[in-house]
């Protein structure tokens, strides 16, 4: 799946427990496994991925 140009998906690591994982270019980042449905997996992922965007933007240019 995508969202913001960021591929993730979710997995089910043990039943009725979930993880998302976000893929930035060559990397894998894996969120806990802590998580009861799908959906509260996909939620936390899009939180993760807006607030390392958000991260981002916050950021001091670097100066050269």
């Amino acid at each position: 799946m995508k969202h913001r140009t960021v591929d993730y998906d979710v997995q089910e690591v043990e039943p009725r427990l979930w993880r998302w994982n976000i893929y930035s270019g060559n990397r894998k980042v894996q969120g806990p496994v802590e998580f009861r449905t799908r959906e509260l997996a996909v939620e936390a992922c899009l939180a993760e991925i807006n607030n390392g965007i958000e991260r981002t933007r916050m950021q001091p240019a670097r100066q050269r």
